[in-house]
């Protein structure tokens, strides 16, 4: 093997980032879905100068896809440390798996995916666009040509101080 390359099972290469053994670099993934019997590929950063090499080199060792960074792999093993007292490869493989796809650490053993981030903002625009209350019917919305009422604490109808906060359209009705 090529200095500054490492290949072995995802789980031992995680299994030597818990115990700081591996160099700085980066994990690179064959194609399919990412597994306790995968493989993986670490490229040293000190080996290669530049990183669309490291990317290059990855595919040519039949590992197409960019994984973690040593330091983040480190990071995601001690999460995974924190979830379970002392955590399998299961749960190493599923926090680092986690990370890799949604750019967050493992909030819990067996978590669901995380919501698309477009359905958790539109949860968090209606959980706004209620909490401006009723409308008060004897003080009318100062946006020119609506008849509604204003809000509570504005002078606004819900619709047009949810777009002056926002800075959106209101899709709620």
């Amino acid at each position: 093997m090529s200095e500054g390359i490492i290949r072995k099972s995802l789980p031992d290469m995680l299994r030597a980032a818990v115990s700081r053994g591996l160099p700085q670099g980066w994990v690179y993934l064959p194609d399919g879905e990412i597994t306790v019997a995968s493989d993986c590929v670490l490229i040293a950063d000190e080996a290669y100068q530049d990183e669309e090499e490291l990317g290059v080199i990855g595919r040519q060792l039949g590992f197409p896809r960019e994984g973690l960074d040593t330091q983040t792999i480190e990071d995601v093993c001690d999460a995974a440390a924190r979830l379970s007292a002392s955590p399998d490869d299961e749960v190493c493989v599923q926090a680092f798996v986690y990370y890799w796809k949604f750019d967050a650490y493992l909030p819990s053993l067996g978590a669901p995916d995380p919501l698309p981030a477009d359905i958790v903002l539109r949860e968090l625009d209606r959980e706004f666009y209620d909490s401006l209350g009723e409308e008060r019917a004897a003080s009318r919305c100062r946006r020119e040509g609506c008849e509604r009422g204003a809000v509570n604490m504005s002078a606004f109808c819900r619709k047009h101080h949810f777009e002056m906060v926002r800075l959106r359209p209101c899709i709620f009705e």
